[in-house]
């Protein structure tokens, strides 16, 4: 690897690490106006979501929140690598997750099968609603980002409608479906904190996606397709079937984020289950650059941020959880701002260097001169 190359692969590493400096340096502010130290609150939000103590292991409640935001989040990244630009994963969340519990409840099957066709129903709901939008980009044009703004809130009244009538266990304030069978819920590694398989399933599918990007020759012609279109094009690669591939794809990994839920934490699914999950694993998908390995690494911040903020700031130090998701707020912001800022900065790095090559061989043509 060349001195350019180096240089330019630190940039993209020191730009993100810096804007998450820069937003926990704000944070630190706004906690300090409450008469808080932001060390102090630091140090709770990292102990109350990070640690491990022999009694209870608080990282355990925030990998089991991560699963299903990293899940999401892979199927954001999936469609904005594609270029389709879309934000449905919160319906198919929701979608999958209720057909996880509907399979999870009325059908009897062994215990080790069970999951898998539970999350199998999950993942097929969630490809189909995922599928829509796609089909109506490429074949009428529509806007991905009005559709899925649409389908999302189609979802949540969809399932609340099942979830309070044909559906409903039984008579209460809120609907709420049976409880799924003992053979269909995801084996727990952490009673306490519910950390179990369907981290792993999150995992396994985080390094499935990232090998499919990046080394299979359908990855290829998606990552083509979103980011050099016209090279696709004329390449010969078809960009309707990688849109349309995006969509089921980026739809069953929701889908399979929401069985997740259900399976391995809720066990049923209750009325307002869309409860902005979805919209979280596409924060976590631009936080981690819409690369698979990123967004997982983006899911598991945002959740141990999510629990420390919960668990330490608010209920220890008495500050607004709030302030942990300004944080996260803010470090997307700053990331949406370096792609241009790096843009920018790599062409007058370009063009230093052009100059400096020019100089050079103006002075080594000069010399030739004058010792002819």
């Amino acid at each position: 690897m060349d001195r350019d190359s180096i240089e330019r692969t630190l940039r993209r590493i020191g730009l993100p690490v810096a804007a998450a400096v820069v937003a926990l340096a704000i944070g630190g502010v706004l906690v300090a106006t409450l008469g808080q130290s932001p060390f102090a609150a630091a140090q709770t939000v990292i102990q109350a979501g990070f640690s491990c103590d022999p009694g209870y292991c608080n990282v355990g409640g925030s990998l089991t929140l991560a699963a299903p935001i990293i899940l999401c989040a892979l199927g954001a990244v999936v469609a904005l690598r594609t270029g389709l630009f879309s934000i449905g994963q919160e319906g198919q969340y929701a979608l999958g997750g209720l057909a996880a519990a509907v399979v999870g409840h009325g059908i009897l099957l062994p215990a080790g099968i069970h999951p898998i066709v539970s999350l199998a129903a999950a993942a097929a709901v969630g490809a189909i609603w995922g599928l829509i939008p796609a089909v109506l980009k490429i074949f009428l044009g529509v806007n991905e980002l009005i559709i899925t703004i649409v389908l999302n809130a189609i979802a949540g009244l969809l399932v609340d409608f099942l979830v309070n009538y044909p559906l409903r266990a039984e008579a209460s304030t809120v609907g709420y479906t049976h409880v799924v069978e003992e053979t269909a819920r995801l084996p727990l590694f952490d009673i306490s904190t519910k950390f179990g398989l369907g981290f792993v399933i999150a995992i396994v599918a985080v390094i499935g996606v990232w090998f499919f990007l990046s080394r299979t020759t359908a990855g290829y012609e998606q990552r083509m397709s979103g980011e050099a279109t016209l090279f696709a094009r004329y390449s010969g690669m078809s960009s309707t079937g990688s849109v349309l591939r995006a969509g089921l794809l980026g739809g069953a990994l929701a889908g399979i984020g929401g069985g997740v839920q259900v399976l391995g934490v809720n066990y049923r699914v209750i009325e307002g289950f869309s409860d902005g999950t979805g919209f979280t694993g596409l924060t976590a998908a631009i936080l981690g650059g819409t690369t698979a390995i990123g967004a997982a690494i983006a899911g598991v911040l945002y959740a141990g941020i999510t629990v420390g903020a919960v668990n330490g700031l608010q209920i220890v130090l008495g500050v607004p959880r709030e302030i942990g998701s300004t944080v996260l707020a803010l470090m997307i912001v700053l990331i949406a701002l370096q792609a241009p800022l790096l843009t920018r900065l790599e062409r007058w790095l370009d063009r230093r260097r052009a100059n400096r090559r020019h100089d050079a061989l103006a002075e080594t043509t000069a010399g030739k001169e004058a010792s002819a």
